[in-house]
């Protein structure tokens, strides 16, 4: 199998911030085919189902913005086709919704979110809205002002992270205006567990499932009445974790019967099995393969196997592993640099 992803991070608009892998399989061999710079800290990525584009949120000092990329072939680099503001600062997450007809992007310091319009071919139209959240959590450091750390679209609703204000805010998404409205449907974590990133379930479209960075808990909730409820609450990290962690992406395999999570400081992955009810059992451990796993992510499949790509933001390596039966990770020698890497997302071939 020959499977291709794009790693994004930090970088200066004069280094490469944004790079394009190729990895065999069968061979294990790992070759760059692309590479981007001249824009300041890709932090994170989207890649439109057509193949031919890819957006970034461009985190910089000043107020950041959306960057659209158009791919002319494999062995030529992605160039920059559009730029939008985001009304906001540290544009730390960017999403697709399923129809391709809208871009999300949820900036962290300044604890805001931006919607923007899409025409057929994925390109950037304009902002459709925004919303500036206010409030503060119980950490006076971690949580002294509002910050937007994610941000999904389920169609008519938005889904938004809030780390700074321990809550996920749920909003109702007008398909033709691109507006949203708040309502009182927010999902409240406990004080202090600073909710981080959502992953949801094919076969368990009523549940959701939640990483909070602070406390590192994985919240598994379930929707009843129109209302989320917690079913599960179990930790991210080992009990003799004595290392200062912050969990940080959690993602399910390609079948869903596992789900993963990264976890900075313990320096590791934790794999669950998914139970027939959407619970989750006791996680088991692998390294992460460097320091600070920013981001993780899959490849592959049931035929070839899925294997687990490991973004190390502090040390800069890029690992993959290869994802046991029993959920352990093996280490499949391949590792490169790649600057400061905070987000691995698969490339559509």
């Amino acid at each position: 199998m020959r499977a291709e992803f794009y790693v994004s991070g930090y970088a200066s608009a004069e280094e490469e911030g944004i790079h394009r892998y190729l990895f065999d399989t069968e061979k294990r061999t790992i070759r760059e085919t692309a590479s981007v710079s001249g824009i300041e800290s890709p932090s994170y990525m989207a890649v439109h189902p057509n193949g031919r584009v890819i957006y970034s949120g461009e985190k910089h000092a000043g107020e950041a913005e959306v960057v659209c990329y158009a791919l002319q072939g494999m062995e030529k680099e992605p160039v920059v086709c559009g730029k939008l503001p985001t009304g906001g600062i540290s544009a730390c997450h960017i999403s697709l919704d399923s129809a391709c007809e809208y871009l999300f992007a949820a900036n962290y310091a300044t604890g805001s979110i931006a919607v923007f319009a899409l025409d057929i071919d994925g390109m950037l139209v304009g902002r459709t809205d925004f919303v500036q959240h206010k409030g503060c959590g119980i950490d006076p450091v971690r949580q002294e002002g509002p910050h937007c750390h994610f941000i999904y679209c389920d169609w008519d609703e938005v889904y938004v992270c809030d780390l700074g204000l321990d809550t996920v805010f749920i909003y109702d998404f007008d398909r033709d205006s691109g507006k949203l409205t708040p309502t009182d449907r927010n999902i409240r974590t406990s004080p202090g567990d600073g909710p981080r990133h959502l992953a949801s379930h094919m076969a368990y479209p009523d549940k959701l499932y939640l990483i909070t960075e602070m406390k590192n808990d994985v919240y598994v909730l379930n929707k009843k009445n129109d209302r989320y409820e917690v079913i599960q609450k179990i930790s991210s990290i080992p009990k003799d974790c004595t290392a200062e962690n912050t969990a940080a992406a959690i993602r399910f395999t390609k079948g869903g019967s596992r789900l993963l999570v990264s976890n900075r400081g313990d320096n590791s992955i934790a794999v669950f099995n998914v139970n027939h009810d959407g619970t989750l059992n006791a996680p088991v451990f692998s390294t992460s393969g460097g320091d600070c796993p920013r981001d993780i992510n899959l490849i592959g499949g049931h035929s070839t196997g899925e294997y687990v790509i490991s973004a190390n933001q502090n040390s800069g390596d890029v690992v993959i592993y290869r994802l046991e039966d029993d959920n352990t990770l093996t280490d499949t020698g391949i590792h490169v640099q790649a600057g400061k890497p905070t987000c691995v997302v698969p490339a559509v071939l």
